[in-house]
């Protein structure tokens, strides 16, 4: 048997469960037939108490507290970063292992940031009933290292610069729904107290640093660097777009060697968890959304270069982007099933 395979069903715990990663977190575990003994999930003051129900899972909301996590295997956790570092200490502590969805831990270096096409082997030593954390990365970072790491096995990266066309669900279901909201007032002729988000385009996700660079953009450039265990220069520009679900992301690559443009496609054909579309079959976010891929079209040379391109990448942030990411972790050590 493997080790890692638990030798009873699992206990589990999903700690964030009615966020929008959360309730996709829970859909998936319903629909991926987890071996459960046991399947807690704990949400905030103003839901504990209430009951849930998916498929043929149901319960009632928990609030989190001391001892609350005692007797888990596994806890998914996506609420705040601030609730994150609160409690995956004590549920470590009674040796839960945690794959948490926050930035809370992803540039601790004790802690294994993870997605596992890609740096799967980092999971190896971690087993049920040691406590632990696993960082799940950034939404826009996941999608980006997936097409990255074959072109990086293959014929090297020298340079990247992207830039993100993100969804208004990865600010979370309030700023979704406020867009909603808003969306519906300007089309009907109100101008007034709008988000910013609405109608618009907004190169800002996150607070400035000293250099100009938001908080998103050095998400995703000091997460790469982690994931793809090595340095190259990245450059991001982070931009908010007016889409419910799903990012792009706009992709120029500079590689090491000299490649053609039908090896680039190859390589990302042959890719674990790539869907390519070649030619004028291009992805949209409303195109993939509900898909577990990382799709990737509009590949193409520059002009008079066999070393750099152009391509063009679309995932589902609440899915790869976030909770099948987190997903994939346990099962890829037979946690799950």
């Amino acid at each position: 048997m493997n080790p890692a395979t638990p030798a009873r069903p699992l206990k589990l715990g999903i700690l964030g469960a009615t966020g929008l990663v959360g309730r996709e977190m829970l859909r998936l575990v319903g629909q991926r037939s987890w071996c459960l003994g046991e399947l807690r999930l704990f949400a905030s003051e103003e839901h504990a108490g209430q009951g849930w129900e998916e498929g043929s899972l149901r319960g009632d909301y928990l609030e989190a507290s001391a001892g609350s996590f005692a007797g888990l295997d596994l806890l998914l956790s996506t609420a705040s970063g601030d609730l994150s570092r609160r409690w995956l200490p004590e549920a470590v502590a009674a040796g839960v292992v945690c794959i948490d969805n926050t930035s809370a831990y992803r540039l601790d270096p004790g802690v294994p940031l993870v997605v596992p096409e890609v740096n799967g082997a980092e999971l190896e030593d971690m087993q049920l009933g040691q406590g632990a954390i696993i960082a799940n990365p950034n939404c826009s970072t996941i999608q980006l290292v997936v097409v990255l790491a074959p072109l990086l096995r293959g014929p090297g990266l020298r340079q990247v610069v992207v830039s993100t066309y993100q969804s208004i669900s990865g600010a979370g279901a309030k700023a979704l729904e406020d867009f909603e909201a808003g969306t519906r007032r300007a089309l009907m002729g109100e101008a007034v107290d709008l988000p910013e988000t609405v109608l618009n385009v907004v190169p800002q996700i996150g607070e400035l640093d000293g250099q100009g660079h938001t908080e998103e953009e050095r998400k995703m450039m000091n997460e790469s660097a982690r994931i793809l265990g090595t340095e190259f220069p990245l450059d991001v520009t982070s931009v908010r777009v007016p889409v419910l679900r799903g990012h792009g992301e706009s992709v120029w690559l500079e590689t090491e060697q000299a490649v053609s443009l039908e090896q680039i496609e190859d390589l990302l054909e042959a890719a674990p968890g790539v869907v390519l579309h070649r030619g004028d079959q291009h992805p949209t976010p409303c195109g993939i959304s509900g898909d577990l891929g990382v799709h990737v079209g509009r590949v193409r040379a520059v002009a008079g270069s066999d070393r750099r391109f152009q391509l063009w990448i679309v995932g589902d942030n609440l899915l790869k982007g976030a909770a099948w990411n987190a997903l994939q972790i346990a099962e890829a050590r037979s946690w799950g099933t």
